[in-house]
């Protein structure tokens, strides 16, 4: 059943707006009662001015008994796609109403707007003055509705009624977008979300790349100081700014507002990835990260082996600028406006999209970055990142609600590793517990010392990587942060080479096995994706086969429209 919308009310209550924000935000068709008349009068070879056109459909109502504008938007509706819904601005006779509401086989909703005669005087009065010659029309010549009859009816009949004088156009859509059904409620749980549970470089891109064919929506957060580096069907690919998997899936994109953007980067990667426009939505209070922010924080490369991509530097200036001017937001850059749009509403507001989204039903992904061990306020200070890297702190960064959480995946590897230690002597990039080398790891798998020695590059900043055994009161710690509901275990061929050869989870090594039933002990949750080996040789064909997937959950796109 389509669902058709009535907008009544004086001139300037608001209707147009509020059929334009609908049609706008929620993709509904507009049908305006002066453009169907005004056809009419071209047909006639009648004047379209305002009052030849009240004329014409005071003629019409008699002609047709009222049913003129009903016949109109039911031969509109016909060509439309099925499902799609309508909004009528405007309806100005209780008798075009009635004609409305005996059609079983419409969802007819009546939105009726008023305000005291004084304001909407005062508005009308306000629009004549910004036409460019004004005009000589008064209100009540100008307003269609004549018969006060008609708005007691209106009165009587409406569904959702507003006095317009004490809200705004946002607030009146949001009070009849309620109205109509079209927020999804509170509970809705469609977004799962992938964190790292150690000090980063845990493989999270591999993993999200992988599950990401099966989202209907990829939202990242962080910056570009962190590189996800995916093995996938086009190859061997870091993202440092766009969602793993962007390029291998047709998935919306979303970047949150809490990101920092490095723009000449980010649209680099955007043309690496074959991104389209009509894909990518940027929100508009995205941090910019300026060539000031990187010199800033060249003094922490030397201290703690920072990345120094300028990403906290730009955050302690979004912190520290908070008056005009002061700093630039992904609203104020140029090179981004397809992306982000140009006015309020804005195209790429994160809020709107998951609003369309939740309503959808479609599945999220987001992809956090960097590991709990490196969280601001969890992890070791000052060996940290500048922001929370749990999975608090990326939904907020991202602005969605713990609420909507259905999955929490966090993802470990055998041994934990820490970029390597600055070339300044005595200064460290933070502590690892039982630190070894990745010879040391190599000799107890089985692998080539060599090959793994020469692999473990940081994929930002390519410096060589620290590693350790496995910290268990650290992975504990991650767990109580984050609460996750899945374990996901990579670079299991650290473990035993032969885990390369694994396809099913019975053919891991008798260690790994052991290795896995402890991780479920100790977080009470399943390992249920087991990343077995990842090559970083662009000479070598890609292995697809490297997850053992064992989930007892699935993620779906949405069969409802996007």
């Amino acid at each position: 059943m389509r669902q058709v919308v009535l907008i009544s009310g004086h001139i300037c209550t608001g209707k147009s707006d509020l059929a334009r924000r609908l049609k706008e935000e929620f993709g509904f068709h507009r049908v305006r009662t002066s453009d169907i008349l005004r056809e009419i009068a071209d047909q006639r070879r009648l004047p379209n001015d305002r009052a030849s056109l009240q004329e014409l459909g005071d003629t019409l109502d008699i002609e047709t008994n009222h049913r003129w504008l009903f016949e109109a938007v039911t031969t509109q509706a016909s060509t439309l796609i099925n499902g799609q819904p309508i909004i009528v601005d405007s309806i100005r006779t209780s008798s075009q109403l009635e004609c409305f509401r005996h059609q079983h086989d419409l969802a007819v909703v009546h939105a009726h707007l008023y305000a005291p005669k004084e304001e909407l005087e005062k508005r009308f009065e306000l629009k004549n003055q910004r036409r460019p010659q004004g005009s000589p029309e008064n209100y009540s010549s100008a307003d269609l509705i004549k018969n006060e009859t008609d708005i007691s009816q209106f009165k009587r009949d409406a569904d959702v009624r507003i006095n317009t004088s004490r809200t705004d156009g946002k607030d009146t859509l949001v009070r009849v977008a309620a109205r109509l059904g079209l927020y999804a409620p509170s509970d809705t749980r469609c977004v799962d979300v992938i964190v790292g549970g150690m000090y980063g470089s845990e493989g999270k891109g591999h993993v999200a790349a992988y599950l990401a064919r099966n989202y209907d929506y990829l939202v990242r957060v962080g910056g570009p100081n962190a590189g996800h580096t995916v093995s996938s069907e086009s190859g061997i690919y870091t993202y440092h700014q766009l969602p793993s998997g962007s390029r291998d899936t047709n998935a919306i994109l979303l970047l949150g507002p809490g990101m920092t953007l490095r723009v000449p980067d980010l649209l680099e990667e955007i043309r690496d990835c074959n991104i389209t426009p009509d894909r990518l939505f940027i929100d508009p209070q995205a941090m910019i990260i300026e060539d000031e922010d990187i010199k800033t924080e060249a003094a922490l490369i030397q201290k703690i082996a920072s990345t120094g991509r300028g990403s906290g530097a730009a955050m302690a200036r979004r912190i520290l600028g908070r008056k005009p001017g002061a700093i630039r937001l992904a609203k104020d850059v140029p090179e981004l406006e397809q992306y982000v749009g140009a006015t309020e509403p804005y195209r790429g507001a994160i809020v709107a999209n998951l609003e369309r989204a939740y309503q959808a039903g479609s599945s999220i992904l987001l992809e956090g970055t960097q590991g709990s061990g490196l969280s601001i306020y969890h992890g070791e200070h000052p060996y940290v990142t500048s922001r929370d890297t749990n999975v608090a702190g990326c939904l907020a960064e991202a602005g969605i609600s713990p609420a909507r959480v259905r999955r929490i995946l966090m993802v470990v590897r055998p041994q934990p590793i820490r970029v390597g230690n600055p070339d300044t002597p005595g200064e460290t990039s933070g502590g690892l517990k039982h630190e070894i080398t990745f010879t040391e790891v190599a000799q107890q798998a089985g692998l080539d010392p060599e090959t793994v020695t020469k692999q473990e590059l940081t994929s930002t900043t390519k410096r060589p990587r620290r590693v350790g055994w496995f910290e268990w009161d650290q992975f504990r710690k991650a767990c109580v942060l984050n609460a996750p509901t899945d374990i996901i275990l990579t670079f299991a061929d650290y473990i035993d080479v032969d885990n390369q050869q694994a396809r099913r989870f019975e053919q891991l090594s008798e260690d790994t096995i052991k290795f896995i039933e402890e991780l479920e002990r100790i977080s009470q949750s399943p390992v249920s994706l087991i990343n077995t080996r990842f090559s970083r040789d662009d000479d070598r064909m890609v292995d697809l086969r490297s997850i053992i997937d064992r989930r007892n959950w699935k993620t779906s796109k949405s069969l409802r429209q996007i």
